[in-house]
């Protein structure tokens, strides 16, 4: 009885911290909008003409998740803490938006939004999180000159413990990325480009910055007791610079030819050939990446966005043996867009680039297939059907190859001018194509996954 009395105390305190977060996050954007109206009086608020421009909505997401920890293998011993096997749990996320847009001349133009993603587990409490969700774009253009600068940040407050997962389990496909980005860590992602054009011919200067860092506790594999895996995140980095020359061959259509320098660091962890020490990774590289592409809109029908090439890695530190130094990778960033008609878009994806991994010291081919068929059935119906297949490549020595099959259909409907409603369906199978005979519990990385979503969008 007393038990039960606990526990039923610890869920009434768990429950008034969860209201009590939510209700001072509604009191912060309550006093943020009316700041916002004070300070924005004269642009939207009084209704005056003005180079500012805000937006503000709310989202509401309530979801079912089928297989939260990504697992369809259990522990064959009884291992307390470790992660079950098909652990379901709905899943609610208030989303507040604020968006303001600064307009001087087309020479100079601003943009910053903040949109927290405020999200509960009810049936899995370590895998509530925080996620703070910062965009700043800068841009303009000239006669001759257009430029862009943009950033995305997020500080994602959640668990500081990585997954913990008991044989015969593995740590989940391409190293469970939802349950990575339901933990602590800083997230940057940046670029830079700026193109100038005279006649046909135009160039243009760019630069990316990714920065991931994890924020949460790393352990020795030495230190964890069979049968248990604890999952490390390894900090990394990809900062890269260059320039890319078009010539228009239609009006409007470029070919492109273009070169990248850059640099790729994974940063100090428990090291994959040493159990009992943290080293720093052996796969730190620098890239030359040459480029060929052709972007445009050769038809009314038809947008082209294409960019390919070799990249030539120089691998800065002593790689491990059975790892080739030698082997050239390819980058691909493309994105074909058909308009057959008026009211249906075809979007075909192609993404494919070389990265370390963040669950443990080695690198693996980032590799994306996807296509999206979206329907306008009226001004206020929308729907959408697509398939994604996701693959993750690993380098030897390591042996891993991890492939996600992700069919998923979506449904928009705007109710009222400010007010719109969306149900989407998606569904995750896995296939390992390393045998268990090459690589020790590979199956255990298989997973399949329902996530059924209702979302509620109100635009103030």
């Amino acid at each position: 009885m007393n038990l039960t009395v606990s526990i039923r105390q610890a869920d009434a305190i768990v429950l008034l911290a969860a209201k009590t977060m939510l209700s001072k996050t509604i009191s912060y954007w309550s006093l943020a909008l009316a700041l916002g109206c004070a300070v924005f009086a004269p642009v939207r608020c009084l209704g005056a003409k003005t180079n500012w421009v805000y937006k503000v909505d709310l989202a509401l997401k309530e979801a079912y998740d089928s297989n939260v920890y990504l697992q369809d293998t259990a522990p064959t011993t009884a291992a307390p803490g470790a992660l079950p096997a098909k652990k379901d749990s709905w899943v609610t996320t208030l989303t507040p938006r604020l968006a303001v847009t600064y307009t001087a001349s087309e020479g100079f133009n601003a943009a910053v939004s903040y949109a927290p993603d405020i999200v509960f587990y009810h049936n899995a409490r370590t895998e509530d999180h925080f996620a703070h969700r910062v965009g700043l774009t800068l841009n303009g253009k000239t006669e001759h000159l257009a430029w862009e600068q943009a950033n995305a940040f997020a500080y994602i407050d959640g668990e500081s413990l990585g997954p913990l997962f008991a044989r015969p389990q593995d740590v989940p496909a391409v190293g469970g990325i939802p349950l990575r980005d339901r933990r602590d860590a800083l997230v940057y992602r940046g670029s830079i480009k700026m193109a100038y054009s005279i006649g046909k011919l135009f160039m243009r200067p760019v630069g990316s910055a990714y920065i991931h860092d994890f924020r949460t506790q790393q352990k020795l594999s030495a230190d964890i007791p069979a049968p248990y895996v604890y999952v490390n995140y390894n900090d990394r980095q990809d900062v890269n610079g260059g320039l890319d020359i078009g010539y228009k061959i239609a009006e409007a259509t470029s070919l492109i030819i273009g070169y990248r320098y850059g640099r790729q660091d994974q940063f100090r962890g428990p090291s994959v050939f040493d159990p009992t020490r943290f080293a720093d990774s052996p796969y730190d590289s620098e890239y030359h990446r040459i480029l060929v592409g052709v972007e445009g809109t050769p038809v009314s029908w038809l947008r082209l966005a294409v960019l390919t090439g070799p990249d030539l890695r120089n691998w800065r530190n002593t790689t491990p043996a059975g790892f080739n130094r030698d082997e050239v990778l390819y980058w691909i960033d493309a994105t074909v867009t058909i308009v057959p008609t008026k009211a249906d878009t075809v979007v075909l994806l192609n993404r494919r680039y070389e990265q370390p991994a963040f669950t443990s010291q080695s690198v693996y081919e980032d590799i994306t297939y996807s296509i999206i068929w979206r329907h306008k059935f009226s001004d206020k119906l929308v729907g959408s059907a697509g398939f994604q297949l996701y693959i993750g490549d690993w380098q030897a020595p390591v042996q891993r190859e991890d492939w996600i099959y992700t069919p998923s259909v979506n449904l928009s409907y705007a109710y009222a001018k400010h007010l719109t409603g969306e149900l989407s369906y998606s569904y995750d199978w896995v296939e390992n194509k390393v045998p268990t005979s090459i690589a020790t519990y590979a199956e255990g990385r298989e997973f399949s996954r329902h996530i059924v979503a209702l979302t509620l969008k109100y635009t103030f």
